[in-house]
C-alpha cells in the first residue's frame, strides 16, 4: 500500500490554525491545530501554505508560484470558500442602494477551484478538499459592526442576518460540485460541525473562525477521513 508521506495545504485560516483571542482582541495562531495534530497522528509530514485572508484568487496565485519553486507532496488539501463568500460591509453600510458583490463572485470561485484541482493533479498530487466549517451569522454580524458600521444600513441591504449564514452555504455547495465534478475525496467537515448541538461552542467569538474545540472536531474528522481514504483505495492519505 502506497501510503502519503508528504501533504501539502493551500487553504485560508481555517487550516492555518487562526483563532480570535477575545480577551487580546486580536487573531492568533493555535498551536496545536487541527493540521498539525492530525498529520502528526497519521505520521505526515506536513507542508502548510494556508494563509490568513487568503481567498481562492490569491490561494491560486501562491499555488502557481509554489508549484514554480518546487513545492510538491502526495496529496494536497485544497480549502477556501469562507472569505470568498464575504463582503465588503464598510461599502455596503456607507451605501446599501448600490449593487455590491462578494470578494470572489460564485462562479469564479467554482472555475478557480477546479483550476488548483488541476494544477496539482498535472503536478503528480491527489487533490483532496473539505466542506466549510459552518458559521454564525448573528455573532459574525455584531462582530464586523462593533466598530461603528450601520447596522440598519447593513440589515436593509442583506434583509435579514441569517442570509449571510445562507449565502455561505452556497459556497460550501460549489465546493461540493468540485469535488464531485472532479473526482476529488472530500472530508466532511460541515456535517460534523452541524451534528453538534451546540455548534456554537465550536466557534470563537467572531463567529466564523473554529476555536481549540473546533479544531479538535476538525482534527478527528480528518484523521478518520484519512484513514478511510487508505483503506478504501491506498491512495495518498490525504486527511489534513
Amino acid at each position: 500500500m502506497n501510503q502519503a508521506k508528504t501533504v501539502a495545504i493551500w487553504g485560508d485560516s481555517v487550516m492555518r490554525g487562526v483563532v480570535y483571542n477575545e480577551e487580546k482582541d486580536r487573531y492568533a495562531l493555535l498551536e496545536e491545530n487541527s493540521a498539525d495534530r492530525a498529520s502528526r497522528r497519521l505520521g505526515l509530514t506536513l507542508n502548510n501554505r494556508a494563509r490568513m485572508g487568503c481567498t481562492v484568487t490569491k490561494g491560486l496565485a501562491i499555488l502557481k508560484r509554489d508549484l514554480k519553486a518546487g513545492v510538491r507532496g502526495d496529496a494536497a488539501l485544497i480549502e477556501f470558500g469562507g472569505n470568498d463568500c464575504d463582503y465588503r460591509w464598510e461599502q455596503i453600510a456607507a451605501d446599501p442602494g448600490r449593487d455590491h458583490q462578494p470578494k470572489t463572485p460564485l462562479a469564479l470561485f467554482t472555475a478557480q477551484l477546479r483550476e488548483m484541482v488541476q494544477l496539482v493533479r498535472e503536478k503528480g498530487m491527489a487533490p483532496v478538499m473539505m466542506t466549510l466549517p459552518p458559521i454564525d451569522a448573528q455573532r459574525y454580524f455584531r462582530f464586523f459592526t462593533r466598530g461603528g458600521l450601520n447596522q440598519e444600513n447593513i440589515l436593509s441591504w442583506l434583509g435579514d442576518i441569517q442570509h449571510i449564514y445562507r449565502w455561505h452555504e452556497r459556497y460550501n455547495a460549489a465546493v461540493v460540485q468540485v469535488a464531485e465534478e472532479c473526482g476529488c475525496p472530500l472530508a466532511g467537515v460541515r456535517e460534523a460541525f452541524l451534528c453538534e448541538h451546540r455548534v456554537g461552542d465550536l466557534l470563537c467569538a467572531d463567529g466564523i473562525h473554529p476555536n481549540r474545540r473546533g479544531h479538535a472536531l476538525i482534527e478527528a474528522v480528518l484523521e478518520k477521513f484519512g484513514l478511510s481514504i487508505e483503506r478504501r483505495a491506498g491512495l495518498a492519505v490525504p486527511a489534513v
